[in-house]
């Protein structure tokens, strides 16, 4: 698209006077034209699938209108009677139904601004035949029957809970494509090579319930298999977003996932956008790292990471996003419970947020032996921790960043140390940890049942305060006995459910 100027020598009124650009030269003021830019340019569609583009708009001159066409035809209209300068946008959706195959569709979205210049962009999609890239089809493996996936889902398709599912290798959703998993549906994954993996554009609905959460686990979990299910035995799911404030991946809810991590993160979510939606998601006995965010916005609360053989939770790569109520279980020695870390060829450095939290490591869980620490940054990594508990490691909280900027406040840390029965302040933080205005406590312990459950009221702010993510909670730690959201969907750090 070719950027242009045009020039306007009338006076301005007020009101457009404000949105002028600030370029001006003898009394002419500078305006840049209207923008719009699309998520998808093009595509190819199957009956019953759903064209979903987004259009970003600008206009500093003041919006007009924003028309969208299908053909010749107008599907939406938009006008701005008032005037309004800035950005804005609108998603189309659109069904393809029967009456649609073998055309081609054009969708044209334009922008026109309050002196009558405009910017358009087009999208085209092709409706056909679409050839499945995937297989599904039933399978019998020591007496019991699964509905076995495998390849590239690329098109809409549906995980019912009326059957054992089994995926096979790298199982992709590609764009503009959506998998739906029903409350209740167990998948299984065959082996150490096997993964989930949603590709940008691709969107997951894994919507559980505390009744019924949606399960991945390994196949030596299922019914008559031979072997016991251990860590590592698969890789894991991945979702891959447009590194976006407002980009959508999807929505996991009331989701475990068990025994995988084989040589990668059990829950990787790889520049995830700020709209996809994590919501109590558990992640249980994983041979690598529980969760990592790898850049992106995405947001994630009710958060239950048991038994990991390295870190709890990673991130990275400069991921902006929030957290709350987050609890991380290990008993594995050199092990981190949150480690936030940028290098070189990160995008930009992180600024996560993160509050009401339960850190809980080898001194009480294990045999409190090797060098661990319950959070730590290093290199370009950034962060802020509030409402923090943080016990049983060597460090509680250690900073190696670069940058030095680690924000910790109303938080409380006992039984660290390298005997486990001291704060365990890493001398990099020790003595900002210590000043008055961060409201931090060191040294009185408080009873945690099952190891976790417990909070603190002596030195708590409210959550809320930090931004609209969080909830409106005096507390510090992350699991109040008087709303324990892990009880009936998850698993003990032994395997047994939590009831």
């Amino acid at each position: 698209m070719i950027a242009k100027k045009y020039w306007v020598i009338a006076i301005c009124t007020l009101g457009l006077l404000i949105s002028c650009s600030e370029e001006e030269d003898n009394g002419v003021l500078t305006f840049d034209i209207p923008n719009v830019s699309l998520s998808l340019e093009s595509g190819e569609f199957r009956i019953g699938q759903t064209i979903r583009v987004t259009a970003e708009y600008e206009a500093s001159a003041l919006f007009r209108e924003f028309v969208v066409q299908r053909g010749n035809s107008v599907v939406e209209r938009i006008r701005y009677p008032e005037g309004l300068e800035g950005e804005d946008d609108y998603t189309l959706e659109f069904l393809i139904t029967n009456d649609l195959l073998g055309t081609t569709q054009t969708f044209t979205f334009t922008v026109t601004d309050s002196l009558g210049e405009s910017d358009s962009a087009t999208f085209t999609a092709t409706v056909s035949e679409v050839e499945p890239a995937f297989t599904i089809e039933d399978v019998e493996i020591n007496g019991t029957t699964f509905r076995q996936v495998t390849g590239r889902i690329n098109f809409d398709e549906t995980f019912d809970n009326d059957h054992l599912w089994l995926l096979n290798g790298e199982v992709e959703v590609e764009d503009i494509t959506t998998l739906t998993i029903e409350e209740g549906t167990t998948i299984y994954a065959l082996d150490e090579n096997t993964e989930l993996n949603v590709q940008i554009g691709g969107t997951l609905l894994a919507e559980g319930t505390l009744e019924e959460p949606i399960i991945f686990t390994s196949i030596n979990a299922a019914p008559n298999q031979p072997e016991d299910p251990d860590n590592g035995d698969w890789i894991g799911v991945v979702l891959r977003g447009d590194d976006t404030p407002d980009g959508n991946s999807g929505i996991l809810n009331y989701v475990r996932i068990e025994n995988g991590g084989n040589g990668d993160e059990a829950l990787q979510l790889r520049q995830v956008g700020g709209a996809t939606e994590i919501d109590y998601v558990q992640v249980h006995n994983t041979d690598d790292t529980g969760i990592r965010m790898r850049g992106g916005y995405v947001n994630l609360k009710h958060i239950l990471v048991t038994k990991p053989d390295d870190r709890g939770i990673r991130y990275s790569d400069g991921w902006e996003g929030n957290g709350q109520f987050w609890a991380i279980l290990t008993d594995v020695d050199d092990s981190e419970g949150i480690l936030g870390r940028d290098t070189d060829e990160s995008p930009r450095n992180s600024d996560a947020v993160m509050s009401n939290v339960t850190v809980v490591g080898p001194f009480v869980l294990g045999d409190g032996a090797g060098d661990t620490d319950g959070v730590q940054v290093r290199d370009g990594g950034k962060g802020e921790f509030h409402n923090f508990i943080v016990t049983g490691f060597d460090d509680s909280f250690r900073n190696r960043s670069d940058d030095g900027d680690m924000v910790i406040k109303n938080t409380l840390v006992f039984g660290n140390g390298q005997a486990g029965d001291e704060d365990g302040l890493h001398s990099s933080i020790r003595d900002d940890f210590r000043l008055p205005e961060n409201s931090n406590i060191e040294d009185e312990p408080i009873a945690l049942a099952d190891n976790f459950v417990g909070v603190s009221a002596d030195n708590p702010s409210d959550a809320s305060t930090l931004g609209d993510f969080f909830d409106a909670v005096n507390f510090v730690g992350a699991v109040s006995p008087d709303d324990d959201w892990t009880l009936g969907w998850t698993l003990n750090f032994d395997g047994t459910p939590r009831e």
